[in-house]
């Protein structure tokens, strides 16, 4: 917020109020209970969390686009989301990182999204024993996770609003430029 507020805010009425997902939408419970602590008979020390992001990028690599739980639309208006946030900023999420051409397991030099350094996205990936789990993309573009206290660098997002002009042809030596 405080990078966007010095940089961004004479172009915030040329960007939509997207709906950021902070996709926590939960897949294998194993043993966590969602209200808090773990389900009866369960030891700390064996539960653990699956979000559902994580079946969907290392088992059946079919990204979803479907936010579906209110509380993770983040917005700065009520009307589309939760209105939770400041500036219409946010993170990728790992589906659509997905799309992008990133993969688990997989290097990818070659896609757009590949910055040569680490950097979190913004779906959760899992809870075990007492960590926590983000995911992230890595130096050669693999799709992984690391956990949330390793520090990695963040790549906002900003959705363009319709009818917002543009220059450059969006290479390295001519980038976009918003008019």
């Amino acid at each position: 917020d405080n990078w966007y507020s010095t940089n961004m805010t004479s172009y915030t009425n040329k960007l939509e109020d997207t709906i950021w997902c902070n996709d926590r939408d939960m897949g294998a419970k194993n043993g966590w209970n969602p209200d808090g602590g773990v389900t009866s008979g369960s030891n700390w020390t064996d539960y653990s969390l699956l979000f559902s992001a994580y079946n969907r990028a290392y088992s059946t690599y079919t990204p979803n686009l479907t936010c579906s739980r209110d509380i993770d639309k983040f917005t700065i208006s009520t009307n589309n989301g939760n209105g939770k946030l400041t500036y219409p900023v946010g993170l990728l999420t790992t589906d659509e990182i997905m799309l992008a051409g990133g993969k688990s397991g997989t290097s990818n030099s070659s896609y757009y999204l590949n910055t040569g350094s680490k950097w979190w996205v913004g779906s959760s990936n899992y809870f075990y024993h007492y960590n926590a789990a983000e995911f992230d993309v890595d130096s050669v573009g693999n799709l992984i996770s690391d956990y949330v206290n390793t520090s990695l660098g963040v790549r906002p997002s900003i959705s363009l609003a319709s009818g917002t002009e543009m220059t450059g042809s969006g290479t390295a030596n001519d980038p976009y430029q918003v008019n």
